[in-house]
């Protein structure tokens, strides 16, 4: 980490803000911004011309409260112990275009145990944006009706109606989860797959919610995947401004809950490779808790 310093920069001011907790002080705005005549106006960017990070690159640990750990957030570079198998467990992959303009993937496909919820190749793609300021994990609509089938083939109580976003069960998840299979994603031609622990959410209320919803969003924008915390809380992001380029890896607080892998190389015990002890070395960065 170089020295810290002042240094002089422009950029976007909010001048209304609605719907922020009592508890939260501002936002503070990453997203790429296309336009490369006001890309003095872009945070990463003006640490960079100014000296104070090497790399226009911004990484995350998102966590939840029973994790046990700190969120943070890591400019210049990123944290490869944070990650199974180091350095080596990081895939990057080229941002998706998309009618956004926000990081993406492409959302190629989707799986229940075994079976295709959406076909690669012959279904429909979607964007699949990567959005580390949403709880969500939302899917395109067509997706969701297949996906709610199943579920309510192994759970005939299952309430999708009540709750406007969430499908839920008035059942401890701990039973719900072995009735369940995981869920595997499909983006940029490798696979994520989650586990029925970790789209399960246990309310106050003694229900249990699943977290994978219908995008409710208007016009063409229901037809998105949208990757928020429920999924980035399990895999280390990396966001490379330079090279236009997203990075994913099993975060190591969720070693053998999660798993990624490419299509057809499903490892049958799903072993995960151990943790690399190399640090990624001659990077400026700034972190800070989030």
């Amino acid at each position: 980490m170089k020295e810290n310093k002042c240094a002089y920069f422009q950029f976007l001011a909010l001048y209304k803000s609605q719907g922020l907790g009592a508890n939260s002080d501002g936002i503070l705005g990453l997203s790429p911004h296309k336009d490369m005549s006001k890309k003095k106006l872009h945070y990463l960017w003006s640490l960079k011309d100014n000296g104070i990070i090497d790399h226009a690159m911004v990484s995350f640990s998102v966590t939840s409260k029973e994790m046990g750990e700190t969120p943070y957030a890591l400019f210049g570079g990123y944290n490869s112990t944070q990650i199974v198998g180091g350095q080596e467990g990081l895939k990057t992959f080229k941002n998706f275009p998309n009618w956004l303009g926000t990081w993406a993937l492409e959302g190629q496909g989707m799986t229940y145990g075994d079976k295709p919820m959406q076909k690669p190749g012959e279904d429909t793609s979607y964007p699949a944006i990567i959005d580390t300021g949403s709880s969500q994990l939302s899917i395109p609509p067509d997706v969701f009706e297949k996906i709610r089938a199943e579920w309510s083939a192994a759970l005939p109580d299952l309430d999708c109606k009540s709750d406007k976003t969430f499908c839920h069960i008035t059942q401890p998840c701990e039973q719900v989860a072995p009735k369940v299979k995981p869920v595997g994603f499909q983006m940029s031609d490798y696979v994520f797959e989650i586990n029925p622990e970790q789209y399960l959410y246990k309310s106050d209320e003694g229900k249990c919610y699943f977290v994978i919803h219908k995008c409710r969003l208007p016009g063409k924008n229901k037809n998105l995947f949208l990757i928020g915390d429920a999924f980035l809380r399990h895999f280390y992001s990396v966001y490379n401004f330079d090279s236009d380029q997203v990075s994913l890896g099993i975060n190591l607080h969720s070693k053998g809950k999660v798993s990624m892998y490419k299509p057809g190389q499903r490892p049958p015990d799903l072993v995960k490779t151990e943790v690399s002890e190399e640090v990624q070395a001659d990077v400026s960065v700034e972190q800070i808790t989030v």
